[in-house]
């Protein structure tokens, strides 16, 4: 965690209690308190951070406003939150030039802004974008939701994702019960596990292979568990601790390793990603294309250059987007010669062929060949 996970912990267990006072009394004020707290702990990890989400923040309100001016063009209007993405990719390109001026170097220094900076960015601007359009469908921009959202900073690096729905008032439980403390403790232990634990000795294991192309292999799936683990555990760590709060935060993992297709990895990995890409992706490419294949092909091709404009994503769209269009309709052979075979060998080489792709398409995201990574 950004602010790391003991000093996180206690602040927003310490901050559970306060808020849930103060919620039964003045559900606004609670929130408030939230967004006060996150935007000091966020601007204290680095106040240049800050100004950006502001100004991402101020954007989505003036595209609120066009998009009501101009109902016709609201959905075309609400796409230019995404412009958000732009200085952070000029910062990632001039980093890796070695053109960074002042203010690029404090946002992309290492530590723990550089993870708040290249992980929470694209995360902060999907999260804007689907607040934006939940005003635009409801007509009515729920600004405070929003932002106790959007600086929530056990959510703010990794996600998961989710608009302004979780933090409204209505939603939020009024009483906190033995069972759901007793299951947010249950998952913030686990989480802290993956991620600080099962994560970092995947990534060491990776490491301390000798080089050759059997143990080259071999890291590429060892890589993609401790991304796995660190991703999984982030995100459960943020669920757990919203759960104290007596928000829900949507479920982002639901075993993803035992999924036998890409389509079903899909369904398991990741999962708030999904449905934004089904919901504000996939279902207008397909009305515009009128085909799922091509809809399909091209939401990822788009996630792809959400998570960073490089050509290691871009591979990872094309190729994840390619594998997703293809099983919607695989050749005739395929489905011949998976007939021929006991269920449980074709499921086998299902898993195979997923988990193999899955993890060649992770590591291409992030080669150093490509220059534009450290």
């Amino acid at each position: 965690m950004i602010l790391g996970f003991e000093l996180t912990l206690l602040i927003y267990i310490t901050m559970a209690g306060l808020f849930r006072l103060l919620f039964a009394v003045h559900k606004a004020a609670a929130l408030w308190l939230l967004v006060i707290v996150g935007t000091a702990l966020l601007t204290l990890s680095n106040p240049l951070l800050t100004s950006y989400l502001a100004a991402q923040v101020i954007w989505v309100l003036l595209l609120y406003v066009a998009c009501r001016k101009w109902r016709a063009r609201a959905v075309g209007i609400s796409w230019l939150a995404f412009l958000g993405l732009v200085p952070f990719n000029i910062n990632l390109w001039f980093a890796d030039a070695g053109l960074l001026t002042d203010l690029g170097a404090s946002l992309a220094g290492g530590g723990s802004l550089a993870l708040g900076w290249a992980v929470g960015a694209p995360f902060f601007v999907i999260k804007s974008f689907v607040a934006l359009r939940e005003a635009v469908q409801e007509g009515r921009f729920r600004l405070l939701s929003m932002l106790a959202g959007l600086t929530f900073v056990p959510a703010f690096p990794a996600g998961p994702i989710f608009g302004s729905q979780p933090f409204r008032p209505e939603r939020i439980a009024p009483l906190m019960d033995i069972a759901t403390i007793g299951r947010s403790v249950a998952q913030l232990g686990w989480g802290a596990a993956a991620f600080f634990v099962v994560g970092p000795l995947c990534r060491a294991e990776a490491a301390r292979n000798p080089e050759g192309v059997l143990t080259d292999i071999a890291d590429i799936y060892l890589n993609l568990a401790g991304l796995f683990f660190d991703f999984s555990g982030y995100t459960l760590m943020a669920i757990a601790l919203a759960g104290f709060f007596g928000i829900t935060l949507p479920q982002n993992f639901n075993r993803p390793y035992l999924a036998t297709s890409i389509r079903k990895f899909w369904q398991r990995w990741h999962m708030s990603l999904s449905w934004f890409v089904s919901t504000y992706l996939f279902k207008p490419f397909v009305r515009k294309t009128g085909s799922a294949q091509r809809g399909i092909f091209l939401a990822f091709t788009v996630v792809g250059l959400w998570h960073e404009v490089s050509p290691g994503y871009l591979l990872w769209g094309l190729g994840h987007g390619a594998a997703l269009s293809i099983a919607m309709k695989p050749p005739a052979w395929w489905n011949a010669a998976m007939a021929r075979l006991p269920k449980g060998v074709a499921a086998a080489i299902g898993w195979f062929l997923t988990m193999t792709w899955v993890a060649l398409l992770s590591h291409l995201a992030t080669l150093t060949v490509w220059g534009l990574h450290d």
